[in-house]
């Protein structure tokens, strides 16, 4: 047998463990190449993306995006425009906005605190401040304006022992600053700085606080003034002079209550209303009106706010740019005739001056005209006089923040309690004389008067008629000289009448802040008989005013209102009214035509009877008057002796007896015993002196 050696042999492979590793690294290495791989192919594939995005936005969305970044890049701020002119119903301007002119720090980006001090001096030299007027610059910031100057000073007021006390405390710096502020003291202030420190102070304060924005440094400079500093404007960084307004009263504090005020761009947002504010759109800064009629009518009178946006050059220094002119607020035209309104002023002031000597406590008086129809207010005049010095201020607002008791002057409504609530009718006839209450004093009229019906009582006031109306509306049984028990309810009754002639009820005048006058709470029987007399609860002058147009016009309560239109002037200056306000009637008790039919036979009959409490100063007149007088017994208790009595008159005027009437009237003279013409009242001898101002103007047509 022949054997082939020439034959392959296949080669033998011995696998072991070192083969066996050597082929798991192969495969780890396999599998890191291939990411590997696919990771770089999504870097890559990524930066192509965004290097085609780049590109894009590079070449094609560059000018779109260059407008984004500057108007990000921009802040805009808004400052509020003038506001509406206040005038009377002839268009005499009785508040205006005027010009002043300001410095205005915008905070630059960059500046240093030295060029802060330079330019705090410059300001200190140039700006005549008045350090001493508390609306510049306050007494507690001058106390800041202190510890911050004078820090060793105000370190030393503090003892050792208190400041370890305060250490103790989570607000320690706080304690001590305050006990600084405390201690402070205006002649240590005077002591350490002189008034060019103290604007110096105020100056770098202000612009050192002011790190975005603007902020006002000064306002009302004078031309001088605003020239240097427009001049040295290369050394005052972010200063600059704008033309700024300023709410002005054009007669000074008259009527300036009623008015109401306006804050400063450097108080603000009241405290109380700044959240409520800032929602509706005002700035931190902004001007609003905070009471009165400013308030009142804030929406009407705010203007549109201009805004201007602020940027910064490459060397920090601010960019000022107008986006928006704003737009001053609508005028508001009142009913008030100023010249009626001043004469007015000027017969109470001349009153109360003659009168001051002779009385112990006559110090104020209110006189309120009022259109019966519309509710249109014409005069609203009130002063009060310092019963030491004889000075006589304004108070005209005390026409609705003033409560008093009215006396007599209620009798009318005694009536219409007394016809609405089915307990007289025409020609009810009471015999006036004393009326007795166990262990009371007697209660009278101020004279006896006999048999009388419900005409009489009115025209020469009697009180016992009125004590019988309201004896039946307590469901009372009289006996001279026994006890009296009513029914508690008759109060209600009595005061829910009153009230819807006007009295004892606020009367809707258009003021944020109206008075409701006073109740009593003490339900006694006397009492009632008290209240039916005007010498119970207390009412202000224009509730009574409002009473009386009620009776004037046979039994709607119209509401009284100081608003008649608002308004714009186009270029040529001619008027263009936005809104003009309705007569509302507020309550409508005219179907009780029989009692206000009665009561005004009886309020003509005061004026025309020889014995009517009013016949003295009307029945003479050339136009026709229906009036009432009343007199509120007050006394300094314990003295009982002596009465130092509220004097009052109201009524209203007309052509002739079936003419309409035009015009309500309605007067208090407080605590008076003498008037200057020798009698006892003040109160028709100024009602009937303006009312007669007002016929010779508009006549009684």
């Amino acid at each position: 047998m022949r054997l082939n050696f020439k034959k392959k042999i296949p080669k033998v492979r011995f696998y072991g463990a070192l083969e066996q590793e050597r082929d798991q690294k192969n495969k780890q290495d396999n599998i890191v190449s291939r990411r590997l791989i696919g990771l770089l192919c999504v870097v890559l594939a990524f930066t192509s993306i965004m290097a085609f995005r780049l590109g894009y936005i590079q070449f094609v969305q560059a000018d779109e995006l260059e407008v984004k970044l500057e108007q990000y890049g921009t802040t805009t701020y808004s400052t509020d425009a003038p506001r509406g002119e206040i005038v009377d119903r002839n268009y005499t301007k009785l508040v205006d906005n005027v010009n002043v002119i300001s410095a205005t720090y915008y905070a630059p980006k960059k500046i240093s605190d030295d060029v802060l001090k330079e330019s705090a001096n410059f300001l200190a030299k140039t700006i005549n401040l008045d350090v001493n007027n508390d609306d510049i610059i306050s007494e507690r910031a001058k106390k800041d304006y202190f510890i911050m100057f004078h820090e060793d000073v105000a370190d030393s007021l503090i003892t050792d022992e208190e400041r370890k006390q305060a250490q103790g405390q989570d607000n320690s710096s706080k304690v001590i600053y305050n006990l600084q502020i405390e201690r402070i003291t205006p002649e240590l202030i005077n002591q350490y700085m002189d008034a060019n420190d103290i604007k110096y102070a105020h100056f770098y304060y202000l612009m050192n606080n002011c790190t975005s924005g603007s902020t006002v440094l000064a306002e009302g400079l004078t031309d001088e003034e605003a020239s240097i500093i427009g001049e040295n404007s290369g050394i005052l960084p972010g200063i600059t002079i704008t033309t700024d307004w300023s709410r002005q009263k054009l007669y000074g504090s008259s009527f300036s209550q009623v008015l109401g005020s306006v804050t400063t761009k450097k108080q603000g947002l009241p405290a109380e209303l700044r959240n409520e504010l800032l929602a509706l759109g005002y700035q931190n800064d902004a001007r609003v009106g905070v009471s009165g009629l400013e308030q009142q009518y804030e929406d009407i009178l705010r203007g549109n706010d201009s805004s201007y946006t602020l940027d910064y050059d490459s060397d920090g220094n601010p960019v000022i740019t107008n986006v928006t002119s704003g737009t001053a607020g609508a005028n508001i035209r009142l009913s008030i005739d100023w010249e009626l309104q001043q004469f007015a002023d000027q017969v109470i002031e001349n009153e109360l001056k003659a009168c001051n000597a002779n009385n112990k406590h006559f110090n104020k008086m209110f006189l309120t005209l009022m259109d019966p129809q519309t509710g249109e207010i014409i005069v609203m005049s009130g002063k009060t006089i310092n019963k030491e010095t004889g000075e006589v201020s304004d108070y005209a607002a005390g026409n609705y923040l003033d409560a008093n008791l009215i006396g007599s002057t209620i009798k009318g409504g005694s009536l219409y309690v007394g016809f609405k609530n089915n307990l007289i009718t025409p020609n009810t006839y009471f015999m006036d004389e004393p009326i007795k209450i166990k262990n009371t004093a007697e209660k009278k009229s101020w004279k006896s008067f006999g048999n009388i019906n419900e005409v009489d009582a009115i025209a020469y006031s009697s009180n016992v008629y009125m004590f019988r109306i309201a004896m039946l509306l307590g469901g009372a049984e009289y006996i001279y000289d026994g006890p009296l028990k009513i029914n508690q309810e008759a109060f209600d009754t009595l005061r829910r009448d009153l009230g819807e002639l006007g009295l004892g009820v606020k009367t809707g005048l258009d003021v944020p802040n109206e008075a409701l006058g006073y109740r009593g709470h003490n339900r006694a029987s006397g009492l009632l008989l008290d209240a039916m007399i005007g010498q119970y609860d207390a009412y202000t002058n224009i509730q009574l005013a409002q009473y009386a147009c009620t009776l004037a016009n046979g039994g709607k309560r119209v509401q009284p209102k100081l608003f008649l239109d608002s308004y714009t002037t186009d270029d040529e200056g001619n008027v263009e009214t936005n809104y003009s306000s309705d007569t509302t009637v507020l309550d409508d008790v005219s179907n009780q035509a029989t009692a206000f039919g009665r009561i005004k036979e009886g309020m003509r009959a005061c004026v025309t009877r020889d014995q009517g409490t009013c016949h003295s100063y009307w029945s003479t007149k050339s136009y026709t008057t229906w009036a009432k007088t009343g007199t509120a017994e007050i006394y300094d208790y314990p003295d009982t002796e002596n009465d130092y009595p509220n004097h009052l008159q109201i009524g209203y005027i007309a052509a002739d007896e079936s003419s309409e009437p035009v015009l309500v009237f309605a007067c208090l003279a407080f605590r008076q015993t003498y008037a200057s013409n020798g009698g006892s009242s003040s109160a028709p001898l100024v009602s009937s002196q303006v009312v007669d101002k007002y016929v010779e103007k508009y006549g009684v047509n």
